[in-house]
């Protein structure tokens, strides 16, 4: 089992506490540590030095600046490129050692913030507007796709381990053999050979999304969808869990016992997930919860859940739509 753990605004020096490198090499963790756009400094390579010294794995989560989009996608698809050749290049020249790059893929940040913050009750039907319309443009998306496959053949010669991160909602492309969600999120995965697939399966906030479908049974949701990628991307499956703390958009919901999500764990378990990210350490940064999540996904047991016969209704109308969404896309 290979276990994560993600921190996104933790500084350089609190990740060298004592009890967090204790802890985390106790559990045999890799951090996943962001690093803001071109602030590679002496207290972040000296972070990566004190964790190369106490054979802790590092890798590095690069994210752009705000007004580039903040995460990876088809608009700073070149621009990232170039950053991390930069960065790797550098972390060589400092003699310190990562165990690879986290490419976290989803939409520009303006656009993912609108959504989630809507001024207007229009606001979200705008971006579904935006989505089907201006953000299928499959020269844009396939110029992308090409630049980023260079990016995973950088990180490959490296002998760097590349770890891309995509929403829950990639599945669907998976599932129906598309490519329109990536496309109409701006984000090529699937045809790019990175190491790893992580998908963002953060059950707190799906239950948020859900919570009005009532009869919708999102253990069941998880179970179904999860075991489908497990079948299909097999080891090169990974899957965030989550959530302990609020992120970049600043209202997700978290977890409010480390119960719930062991329950959580052992549904992925039960589907054969084997490579475990937990998002974040920056809010379990107390010596007991952050070793009691980390317990949790080391000693939760495997545990189906019931089945829920509206999943499987709502995933046969996904595919229905999926497929005059192709027909669609065809035109373009």
């Amino acid at each position: 089992m290979d276990t994560r753990i993600w921190c996104e605004f933790t500084s350089p020096v609190d990740v060298c506490r004592e009890f967090i490198l204790r802890i985390l090499k106790k559990y045999n963790v890799t951090l996943n540590y962001k690093l803001e756009y071109k602030q590679a400094n002496g207290s972040f390579f000296d972070m990566i030095k004190i964790y190369n010294q106490n054979n802790i794995p590092v890798s590095i989560w690069a994210t752009m600046g705000d007004d580039m989009g903040y995460w990876i996608n088809e608009k700073n698809a070149f621009d990232f490129d170039n950053y991390i050749r930069e960065l790797v290049e550098e972390i060589e020249r400092q003699k310190l050692t990562i165990k690879g790059i986290c490419i976290d893929m989803e939409s520009p940040l303006k656009d993912v913030q609108r959504l989630s913050n809507p001024k207007s009750r229009l606001d979200p039907l705008i971006l579904f507007g935006k989505a089907v319309t201006h953000n299928l443009n499959k020269n844009r998306y396939n110029k992308a796709k090409e630049i980023l496959k260079e990016t995973c053949s950088f990180i490959r010669a490296k002998n760097l381990e590349s770890y891309a991160t995509c929403a829950r909602h990639c599945y669907y492309d998976l599932r129906f053999n598309s490519e329109i969600m990536q496309n109409a999120l701006e984000i090529p995965v699937f045809d790019i050979e990175w190491d790893k697939y992580n998908l963002m399966y953060y059950a707190t906030m799906i239950r948020q999304e859900l919570y009005k479908i009532k009869r919708v049974n999102v253990d069941y949701l998880i179970y179904h969808q999860i075991k489908h990628l497990k079948e299909t991307l097999k080891d090169k499956l990974a899957v965030s869990v989550g959530v302990t703390n609020v992120g970049k958009l600043g209202n997700e919901p978290h977890y409010e016992s480390i119960e719930e999500f062991s329950k959580d764990i052992g549904i992925l378990k039960e589907c054969g997930v084997e490579d475990f990210s937990l998002f974040s350490l920056d809010g379990i940064m107390q010596e007991k919860r952050l070793e009691g999540f980390l317990a949790a996904i080391q000693n939760s047991k495997p545990a189906k859940p019931d089945f829920c016969r509206r999943v499987i209704r709502n995933e046969a109308l996904a595919e229905m739509l999926l497929r005059l969404g192709n027909v669609y896309y065809s035109l373009f």
